[in-house]
């Protein structure tokens, strides 16, 4: 193995200084900069020449030290050959590979991610000589007047493309990894109340998709769950609903696909897989939304008719008056709309005393009520987590735990009793208790 440090300078060959055998040697004076070659013969798995070389060093000591890292990384066969590919060019070519095994809302994400962060604060660095104080630095940006949580997700994206890296031997390690990241805060769910929701779905019962959030509220839907939900979905005599599609928003371009009902490309949207494999289930209605339900059919199908040929039949319980259908984004801005049009009573002991608007929960905000009024009713958190077909109970406990009611102070008289005692409290009392045996 061969390896040697050179300089690079201004000077020509003939200001340069001469050896006793008149080969030129490196100029002595205080400007240029350093680099290093190594020939470290074949790669025993591809059996090509690895040549690691590098430049830009300040002086001869950094650049001897840079060789002499590179000899180790040889010797231990952790060197790897990037090729001198930029992060930008490498994040493009991760993503494009990628892609075809992601759902298309990650896709979307990561290219918004690589588009808008990483690739004008990271695009330039060359893949090898990226490190964590780069990263840093990307973060920073991100943060300024951004949440924590959207600080997290960037370095999530990031953190995965460089592991993809790494594996494919591009890198040696992940400069991405093992940062010191700001606190996530998760932000407690705050639900409408019954009351609230009824006087909701109430107030805006004349409204053409009055059955919408009708459904979202009593059966805990995501939104692009509820816009793709089909007849052949619903079984009336079952009482069941079964989730096989959504409608998601998408970014303009590559991502939009033509439909697979009509044909045509809805812009900015497509039907696409579940959200994840749990969130293909069955959801059991109760008999008022079987009678919504019923209503409906009888509705749309006056609609069809008034449209006859014009109209784009896609199957779904809730769409545009011509069949096709309708946009997550612009039914959120609706919701919105309509939630900021209803009014409540600030006493509910006073229903025709001074009013108040409704608190501004998202439409998601919805399912969260579905959980909170599930909880309210004494369901078990493992029925609700199925309910609202979570992944893990976890998330169920992480997302809606503060709302158990009782739940801190029954853990908290749980393991007092499981501990014998026979001192006796400030009041006087035994603070002994017994086993299943009788004995103290």
């Amino acid at each position: 193995m061969k390896g040697s440090v050179f300089k690079r300078c201004p000077c020509s060959n003939e200001e340069l200084p001469r050896g006793r055998n008149g080969a030129v040697l490196a100029c002595k004076k205080r400007h240029g900069t350093w680099g290093y070659r190594l020939d470290a013969g074949l790669d025993p798995e591809t059996k090509k020449r690895r040549r690691p070389s590098a430049s830009g060093f300040a002086t001869k000591e950094d650049a001897e030290e840079a060789l002499a890292e590179a000899i180790r990384a040889v010797d231990t066969g952790t060197w790897t050959d990037d090729k001198r590919e930029t992060v930008g060019a490498y994040l493009d070519r991760w993503l494009k590979r990628k892609a075809p095994s992601l759902k298309t809302t990650t896709v979307d994400t990561y290219r918004t991610h690589i588009e808008k962060y990483l690739k004008p604060e990271l695009g330039r660095y060359l893949l090898k000589d990226l490190r964590p104080a780069h990263v840093y630095a990307m973060l920073d940006v991100v943060a300024d007047g951004r949440s924590a949580a959207m600080v997290h997700r960037v370095r999530a994206t990031l953190r995965t493309a460089l592991n993809a890296a790494v594996r494919e031997r591009v890198l040696s390690w992940n400069p991405a990894k093992d940062l010191d990241m700001p606190r996530e805060e998760r932000v407690k769910v705050t639900p409408w109340s019954a009351a609230e929701v009824g006087a909701f779905l109430d107030g805006i019962a004349d409204d053409r998709l009055a059955n919408l959030f009708h459904l979202v509220a009593y059966l805990g839907l995501r939104r692009g769950e509820v816009l793709g939900l089909r007849w052949d979905d619903v079984d009336l005599v079952r009482r069941t609903v079964t989730i096989r599609q959504q409608i998601v928003h998408v970014n303009r371009g590559e991502q939009e696909k033509p439909c697979e009902y009509c044909g045509a490309i809805h812009a900015g949207q497509r039907f696409d897989a579940p959200k994840t494999e749990d969130s293909a289930d069955v959801v059991h209605l109760d008999k008022g939304t079987v009678a919504v339900l019923l209503g409906m059919q009888l509705a749309q199908g006056e609609e069809r008719a008034d449209w006859g040929d014009a109209y784009v039949d896609h199957g779904l319980l809730f769409a545009r008056e011509d069949g096709n259908p309708l946009a997550p984004n612009w039914l959120s801005e609706r919701f919105g709309v309509l939630r900021d049009s209803v009014t409540v009573p600030m006493d509910e002991s006073e229903p025709d005393g001074p009013r108040r608007p409704l608190p501004k929960i998202t439409l998601h905000g919805l399912r969260h009520g579905t959980a909170s009024l599930m909880i309210a009713a004494g369901v078990d958190i493992a029925i609700v987590s199925k309910v609202l077909r979570h992944s893990t109970i976890k998330l169920t406990v992480d997302t809606y735990g503060h709302l158990l009611p009782g739940v801190g102070e029954s853990a908290a008289e749980a393991r007092a009793a499981l501990i014998p005692r026979t001192a006796k409290n400030t009041d006087g009392h035994s603070l002994a208790t017994h086993g299943k045996d009788g004995q103290k």
